[in-house]
């Protein structure tokens, strides 16, 4: 009789534990970020914050900064596939092929802001234009400031970027790099910085914020200003563990998710650059360049015949896809 009471209590405490799961209990939120990072501190976790107080104890989250589920930022799509993690902030430009339409918003000259290219990804995404989410459930996109160049060794004109070993984050920033007679280098942010302490790298695509992070500024004499496309940002949930949560838990990170966290995380980047321009001491020291009208127009131009036309070709469904991201950034732009 006493092994049955055991028994039925271990059973009825299966089903609690299986019950508080399919609630939203216990999910673990992983990044190979750092909890200070602008992505960590200012948009994730002011997420979990507003899930946290419209759920109570129905939810029950954690986070894992700065690589405690998986180091390698290339890996962060398994990690959240494969449900090492419930959830993880991923960046497109690492899982080639994955996510293809998000690359729009990398191609130089397409944006101005954070704030556009995070609404940008995210209503591609609501469009139902944006591929590769079978796996997993999109809880918000956004994007970091339109990237610079920042270089070793300054220049005087963007000629003299010939022959340079510069690096970029994915294949689009790689084909610009190669459009302007440089010779590029697909790495991660963490290695760039490595690259360029060994000066086997010039210098790199990247923006204000992610060499802060990664504490590239002391390793770079310039910053090219131009807009070289932004980097998109994921906050993926594994399938799974979105469709065991309950209704009340999918609808509250779906309220303070999509274009709410678009709108903070972009707000949140752009901040974060501008401080950074403006007070940090080692961005004093960077001197800022930009091309003067003649030269700018025509890099423009080549971007425009060279690296729009390569995504639109390469890309299934690509010109719909650029055509509908045009359509949105002039929508934001007009304050919608």
């Amino acid at each position: 009789m006493y092994r049955k009471v055991l028994i039925a209590a271990a059973g009825l405490a299966l089903l609690q534990t299986g019950s508080a799961s399919a609630a939203g209990g216990d999910i673990k939120i992983g990044t190979f970020v750092p909890a200070k990072s602008v992505g960590v501190s200012r948009v994730i976790k002011p997420w979990m914050a507003k899930v946290k107080a419209d759920l109570g104890d129905d939810v029950s989250m954690k986070g894992f900064w700065g690589g405690s589920l998986g180091k390698s930022p290339f890996k962060q799509y398994e990690i959240v596939k494969n449900g090492v993690a419930d959830m993880t902030w991923v960046l497109p430009g690492y899982t080639p092929g994955q996510f293809p339409e998000m690359q729009v918003i990398g191609l130089p000259f397409l944006l101005e802001n954070a704030n556009e290219a995070s609404l940008t990804i995210q209503r591609l995404h609501d469009a139902g234009m944006a591929t590769g989410f079978g796996q997993v459930h999109l809880i918000g996109a956004w994007s970091a400031q339109p990237n610079s160049l920042f270089l070793r060794e300054p220049i005087k004109s963007m000629g003299d970027l010939k022959k340079r070993k510069l690096s970029a984050s994915g294949a689009v920033g790689g084909r610009f790099i190669t459009a302007i007679g440089g010779i590029a280098q697909t790495v991660s942010a963490p290695k760039m910085t490595i690259m360029l302490n060994r000066r086997t790298i010039d210098g790199s695509i990247q923006g204000w914020t992610g060499m802060r992070t990664f504490k590239a500024m002391n390793l770079v004499k310039q910053a090219v200003e131009i807009p070289l496309g932004a980097s998109p940002f994921l906050l993926l949930m594994n399938k799974k563990r979105w469709d065991g949560l309950s209704a009340k838990a999918k609808a509250s990170f779906s309220k303070h998710g999509g274009e709410t966290i678009a709108r903070a995380g972009g707000q949140a980047y752009k901040a974060a650059s501008d401080k950074i321009i403006g007070s940090n001491p080692q961005a004093q020291k960077i001197d800022k360049f930009v091309p003067n009208k003649a030269e700018l127009d025509k890099v423009i131009a080549l971007s425009k015949a060279t690296v729009h036309k390569w995504w639109i070709e390469k890309t299934k469904n690509g010109q719909a896809v650029y055509d509908k991201a045009l359509s949105i950034i002039a929508d934001v732009r007009k304050g919608s």
